[in-house]
């Protein structure tokens, strides 16, 4: 969409956002990232610790292979609840293009200017 064409959709727009609301739901969105990532990297070294622990002190099989499924879906449904938070910042961004703040175009991946020593958001890498 245009700049243009944003500018004009944000002029008509019934639903407003201030400045601050917006910035603190973009910081809150970012953060949700950041957070279930952290938690999803942990939890994938976790497992790894764990398999590797669990053969060197000669846990059963079986005993091994309740735990690792438990791990696994632990995982599986932070992958799951990381998918539908994508979900949900795209539902958010689609009503963001029906308010006052629809011409802005730098969204939630333009650096954070509230976050202390966060000097750049997403990328585009290629």
């Amino acid at each position: 969409m245009t700049n243009s064409r944003r500018a004009e959709r944000a002029s008509q727009s019934t639903l407003h956002l201030s400045e601050q609301q917006f910035q603190n739901l973009t910081g809150q969105v970012q953060t949700s990232y950041e957070k279930l990532d952290e938690l999803l990297s942990h939890m994938l070294r976790m497992n790894a610790d764990m398999i590797d622990t669990a053969r060197t002190a000669g846990l059963e099989p079986e005993k091994g292979q309740r735990l690792f499924r438990r791990l696994h879906t632990c995982v599986s449904d932070l992958v799951v609840s990381r998918e539908d938070l994508v979900g949900a910042h795209l539902e958010a961004t689609k009503i963001r293009m029906r308010t006052n703040q629809a011409e802005r175009a730098d969204g939630c991946y333009s650096p954070r200017p509230f976050a202390e020593g966060h000097d750049a958001g997403i990328r585009l890498v290629g």
